[in-house]
């Protein structure tokens, strides 16, 4: 039978071996994984002033009558006087619109006490047109028996033409800030990580304007002045960095 004789340094170097080798090779490997591609990140905007060329006016039509169904026939032959008259300007019976039809007591708050006088009904009409039209529209509208105009809202109809536009734009704005702040330390935005196109802004102007003036006065006062609108788009973007 063959013995084996064991060695008390021949095992502390194969101990002090295992240890080392185990701390050595996690070191290597996480100052590898911890190398991470510099990147930088900017946001990009692009903007635009267009004229409107779209109005949505906002008409009331209201009656008090002694009793609700009274009210409630009184205000639909108005408001269906008011949409024939304005349907011959419009032609599309798409763009004309009623809403918030309601009909509720009207009462007269005294010393005395509450006093009923009748109930009173109201339907809003919207009409949506060129603002070439919006004068047209209102006077066929407060001719017809519309009581009241609840403003006007303005809108650009070709908003979705130019937002390509904008889009490009802002993405050349932001590589542009990319390439400014990267040159202090002369380097420059190299390869695309990502992208991201944030809300964009379109809004609706409205005029605050109301009346309820009989027609021949309302077209004598009004001049119609859409004014303009800012259509404007921001991106989010990440560039790698060129060192």
């Amino acid at each position: 039978m063959k013995k084996f004789y064991s060695s008390p340094l021949l095992a502390l170097a194969v101990v002090a071996a295992v240890v080392l080798g185990a701390w050595l090779l996690p070191v290597g490997a996480a100052s590898t994984d911890s190398q991470e591609t510099p990147t930088i990140s900017v946001n990009g905007i692009a903007k635009v002033e267009v004229v409107p060329d779209i109005g949505t006016v906002n008409f009331i039509v209201e009656t008090t009558q002694e009793t609700a169904s009274q009210a409630m026939a009184e205000v639909t032959k108005g408001a269906n006087a008011v949409v024939e008259a304005v349907k011959e300007i419009v032609k599309d019976e798409k763009n004309i619109k009623t809403s918030n039809v309601s009909v509720y007591p009207w009462y007269d708050y005294t010393e005395k006490g509450t006093v009923l006088l009748g109930y009173r009904a109201t339907v809003q009409i919207s009409v949506k047109t060129t603002v070439e039209n919006i004068s047209s529209v209102i006077d066929a509208a407060f001719g017809a028996g519309a009581t009241g105009l609840g403003g006007i809202n303005y809108e650009y109809s070709k908003t979705a033409s130019v937002m390509d536009q904008l889009i490009k734009d802002a993405m050349a704005d932001a590589r542009h800030k990319a390439e400014v702040a990267l040159s202090v330390e002369h380097a420059t935005p190299g390869k695309l990580v990502s992208v991201q196109v944030l809300d964009t802004q379109t809004p609706v102007w409205r005029s605050d304007n109301s009346a309820s003036k009989g027609a021949e006065t309302l077209a004598q006062d009004i001049i119609i002045m859409p004014g303009v609108q800012e259509v404007s788009v921001s991106v989010s973007v990440s560039y790698v960095i060129n060192q």
